[in-house]
């Protein structure tokens, strides 16, 4: 069964959420939300039939086939995150995805990466909820490499082909064809060869 929260009606809260609004994360129409995608991810979690996954993965995030999440997969909302085809997301990723989510095609996200576009915010737990808050879309292009144990902030566009190196905190956008890294993740150098 495919968990998702009614966004639907005119004046929805979690509409406004997306579009960056500030809103109150306490509120019912988000805990219900939160509650209803942790759900999902205990029972995707605790599944270990590859097919299984996959269809869950499939209805959930209306993504191709061909992505694969490995656990333990965390998401925050589980409506507001898009996945391009042939991306693999390894172990202990977490996505707080209050605004839009958006991973291009053939991405590969190391394991404990953290993708937030809540404004100020990188982990789930309520009790690190502020009364209000609000959400800056992240985009990820093709083709994208990001290590493992980085986070990826709210508001940044990483261009295709860039790589992410591991630890990294990515704070600003990186440009396409560009290695990346430290704390905060700045541009290391340029990549010249044909990567296709």
């Amino acid at each position: 069964m495919t968990h998702k929260a009614d966004n639907s009606a005119p004046g929805n809260t979690l509409s406004n959420m997306l579009s960056g609004a500030r809103y109150p994360p306490a509120a019912a129409p988000f805990t219900q939300a939160r509650l209803m995608a942790r759900q999902w991810c205990q029972q995707f979690n605790q599944l270990a039939d590859t097919q299984q996954r996959q269809t869950m993965l499939t209805a959930q995030l209306n993504c191709p086939a061909s992505v694969q999440v490995e656990s333990t997969f965390r998401i925050e909302y589980g409506l507001h995150c898009t996945l391009g085809k042939g991306s693999f997301i390894n172990h202990n990723a977490t996505l707080l995805d209050v605004c839009q989510i958006k991973i291009g095609n053939q991405v590969l996200i190391g394991p404990n990466c953290i993708i937030s576009s809540a404004v100020g915010r990188t982990c789930l737990a309520p009790e690190n909820y502020p009364a209000e808050e609000s959400g800056l879309p992240v985009v990820i292009g093709h083709r994208v490499w990001i290590g493992a144990n980085s986070i990826v902030c709210a508001g940044v566009t990483i261009g295709d082909n860039a790589v992410i190196g591991a630890n990294s905190v990515v704070t600003s956008s990186i440009p396409a064809n560009a290695v990346a890294f430290g704390v905060p993740a700045v541009v290391q150098r340029k990549i010249t060869q044909n990567i296709q």
